[in-house]
């Protein structure tokens, strides 16, 4: 696998809130994969209801939106990058991935 570049571009989630917590950037560093993890090149994405419910604090079951308003009940790190409703090319891989094996 090649290389991977230092930045990517992509839209974060800056807090809870209407569209204007949707931030678009183009100088994202790019993570490296850690164990049993994959890095997708992604080609196309969506959004979905988990996306939209998220960004709203839908989740939440408390007035403090903050501490619970995710999909797993925990406080989200902002800026956040949403979405797993992807499709592309796996082009780095953590320890523990079998680079020739289905992922």
């Amino acid at each position: 696998m090649s290389q991977l570049p230092k930045e990517m571009y992509g839209v974060v989630l800056t807090g809870h809130g209407d569209f204007d917590k949707l931030e678009y950037l183009t100088n994202i560093p790019v993570p490296s994969p850690k164990n049993n993890e994959v890095i997708v090149q992604v080609g196309a994405a969506g959004v979905n209801n988990t996306d939209i419910n998220t960004r709203t604090a839908w989740y939440s079951k408390s007035d403090a939106a903050s501490e619970d308003a995710s999909w797993s009940g925990e406080a989200l790190k902002f800026p956040h990058i949403q979405g797993a409703d992807v499709c592309g090319v796996i082009v780095a891989v953590g320890k523990g991935v079998n680079e020739g094996g289905m992922v």
